[in-house]
């Protein structure tokens, strides 16, 4: 087998660190990895690796090209044959971006090591709240859902109630950092909405970006709205607080089947919170279907 490691080096335009020597003969050195090095790579990659992950590499494609990518000290890994056993999304997402990142690479990986690779819990997004300190620990979860979700619904992804939030909708942990840097007052949003959720059972998420989306508009009708949520305010036969306590009742009581994502509490919220506004009589909230299409979400006014 040719050297796959040597597959590419001319075109690397940087000067790498020094080489560190393992105690078996593993080597570990920081690599400027050009598109052409990264392709030579995946030539070599172990057979049976894991299947890619098509919104993991769009995310790391993003990172790259806006310059955010940042070295965390997870590597790129070669078994002791050469074989490549662990970065092929990075190295997939360097091939698609066009452009070079620094990586640390980590050749000689024994079969033993193999046994236990990737074994334990990877930390997640809100253990990278936590620790980069842009959360508290009982509100990372919360915060990180509010802000992929506000991310997709400011961007206009959240077009209907039948919206998903996921695969390339979902954030890199350096566009999470940054989301959760640039919204306002969403620590505060995340604790009034896991409060709010004893009351009405819509996903954190959604509960928290209406928070934060009413708040824009009225401080005052904001208060009010989830107070009456919360105080169970209801005037009878087309109050939108009824209609709106009733629908979400009916859906959790239908099972699994009718779970509420997302994008359909959004709906639910704002339908309601634009009914609130206006004194509009609302006896309905109806989200569509597959076969007739589904409802808009309205803008919050």
């Amino acid at each position: 087998m040719s050297d796959p490691y040597s597959q590419g080096e001319k075109h690397m335009n940087e000067v790498t660190a020094s080489v560190a020597q393992g105690p078996n003969g593993e080597t570990a050195e920081y690599v400027f990895v050009t598109p052409e090095l990264a392709a030579g790579w995946l030539q070599v990659n172990v057979e049976k690796n894991r299947n890619v992950k098509k919104s993991r590499i769009n995310g790391y494609v993003r990172d790259i090209q806006s310059d955010n990518w940042v070295l965390t000290g997870e590597a790129i890994k070669f078994d002791i044959d050469g074989r490549l056993i662990d970065g092929q999304n990075r190295c997939h997402a360097i091939v698609a971006a066009g452009q070079g990142a620094w990586v640390l690479v980590v050749r000689g990986i024994s079969q033993e090591a193999l046994i236990v690779l990737d074994s334990g819990s990877a930390r997640n997004a809100g253990d990278m709240l936590v620790i980069t300190g842009l959360a508290d620990k009982a509100d990372a979860k919360d915060v990180g859902a509010i802000a992929r979700l506000h991310v997709a619904w400011s961007a206009g992804d959240v077009k209907h109630a039948g919206s998903h939030i996921g695969g390339s909708a979902q954030l890199t942990k350096t566009e999470l950092a940054e989301a959760v840097m640039n919204i306002p007052n969403i620590e505060f949003a995340a604790r009034h909405a896991r409060g709010m959720y004893r009351y009405l059972r819509l996903p954190v998420s959604a509960l928290g970006v209406a928070f934060l989306a009413f708040s824009a508009i009225d401080i005052d009708d904001t208060a009010e709205f989830f107070n009456r949520i919360r105080d169970g305010i209801q005037n009878g036969p087309g109050d939108p607080f009824l209609t709106l306590s009733r629908r979400v009742t009916n859906d959790l009581q239908a099972g699994a089947s009718r779970r509420i994502l997302p994008g359909q509490a959004l709906f639910y919220l704002f339908r309601t919170w634009n009914a609130f506004r206006t004194n509009e009589s609302l006896v309905k909230l109806q989200i569509g279907s597959p076969q007739a299409g589904f409802t808009p979400v309205p803008e919050p006014r």
